[in-house]
């Protein structure tokens, strides 16, 4: 039987941007409660292709939530990367760079408590359409109906809400292929120096992107998730040579990993794409706005955990102002992914983007490896620590500076 619903806030998407838009709307206004429904495709826990890997400002937007990390994780304190021009450290004197989990679990676990705390979750079904008009927003699933004063979608990167509303721009659209592989941790360099590594010398091979392998705990025992992202594939299908050239190179990247079944598909993998982040994009149009991959995450490295938290607080906070009766408060939103914090973020990944895989990328990595000061600072601002990238371009430039010519620490 048909069901139709009717709520305040319609959420398309049960993931880490969906759910966190719903964690942050029932902690700025509890009276929400119940009145918030996210529609799931698949169910939790849900298997999710994805690296796994919560930088520190993922972590201060947890615990700004109130919620502890109750999955198994890996913790990184050690990271290293390979560069057509030589290697980089990005360690960072014993600081936790990265927590990896499984997205799995991880997921979950944000499903169960958005659940305890009043956000209605329908699993198993899809959303095949969205349309809106002057007294609220409509969306059509397989299973029913649901009417709601506002709608985020926050379904991913290959959104139905994104195609309905905004249209369907493809040229942003990145791909991943990954794997992982189990592991002796106490023969692995990831696990017995807590680190990650990345290879982006696939750059000069064609691929707009990196390797990556990253220690991770799969039913408790020790693996390695090893993937490569190529940002603007030029023709990625399943059997076309821009999918196997990502395989030579993630070969090449990483030889004594036993990766060479992945060109007979003897070992599983999984390949995915990443919608990354252009600020030509809208993000809001009437009473629909999109959040996460669905808008689009680091252009760079194709990191989605931590945009997701930071949309989902913007547009927590975007959609009481509306509820409350500001009837500007969702273009808002847009213009604070444009030209707030989070938005002036991942412009600057998508400056870093153009050049590391442009023409000129061996100027800009031999750049990157001039000064360990600057390493250290862009280390610290890519991940959110201390909320370093809400820091002005100014001041962290006159940081750097003084770290150089006086010799003062870079925190």
């Amino acid at each position: 039987m048909e069901c139709w619903r009717k709520c305040d806030v319609l959420i398309a998407g049960a993931g880490p941007a969906g759910l966190a838009t719903a964690l942050f709307l029932v902690k700025n206004r509890p009276s929400l409660a119940g009145r918030i429904v996210a529609i799931e495709k698949s169910a939790h826990p849900r298997f999710k292709v994805c690296g796994g890997g919560l930088i520190p400002k993922t972590m201060l937007a947890l615990d700004e939530l109130g919620i502890p990390l109750e999955v198994p994780a890996v913790e990184v304190t050690r990271g290293e990367a390979a560069t057509p021009v030589g290697g980089v450290d990005l360690s960072r004197g014993g600081d936790v760079l990265c927590t990896v989990i499984r997205r799995d679990r991880f997921d979950a676990m944000l499903a169960r408590t958005a659940s305890e705390a009043g956000v209605e979750i329908v699993q198993r079904d899809r959303v095949l359409d969205a349309a809106q008009g002057a007294g609220g927003v409509r969306v059509s699933t397989e299973r029913g109906i649901y009417e709601g004063q506002v709608l985020v979608g926050a379904d991913g990167s290959g959104s139905r809400v994104r195609r309905a509303v905004f249209g369907a721009r493809k040229e942003t659209i990145g791909r991943a292929l990954m794997t992982d592989i189990a592991v002796d941790p106490e023969r692995t360099p990831e696990f017995t120096g807590k680190r990650y590594r990345f290879d982006f010398r696939c750059v000069s091979g064609g691929i707009n992107g990196y390797s990556w392998s990253f220690p991770c705990l799969i039913g408790g025992r020790p693996h390695l998730n090893v993937g490569i992202y190529d940002q603007r594939p030029r023709e990625f299908a399943e059997k076309s040579g821009e999918q196997s050239r990502m395989i030579a190179e993630l070969v090449a990247a990483f030889p004594e990993l036993p990766l060479d079944g992945l060109k007979r598909h003897a070992t599983r993998w999984h390949s995915f794409p990443i919608r990354w982040f252009d600020a030509r994009d809208s993000y809001a149009s009437g009473r629909v706005i999109l959040a996460g991959d669905a808008a689009g995450v680091d252009p760079l490295m194709g990191e989605g955990i931590s945009c997701a938290f930071e949309h989902g607080k913007l547009a927590a906070n975007a959609i009481c102002k509306y509820l409350d009766g500001d009837g500007s408060a969702l273009q808002a939103y847009d213009r604070a992914l444009h030209e707030g914090a989070v938005g002036a973020k991942l412009g600057k990944l998508a400056f870093a983007a153009r050049h590391f895989y442009g023409p000129h990328y061996r100027l800009f990595f031999r750049l990157a490896r001039t000064s360990r000061r600057a390493q250290e600072i862009a280390v610290d601002w890519y991940n959110g620590a201390r909320h370093l990238d809400e820091v002005p371009t100014r001041r962290l430039i006159t940081r750097w500076a003084r770290a150089v010519l006086l010799g003062e620490p870079v925190r």
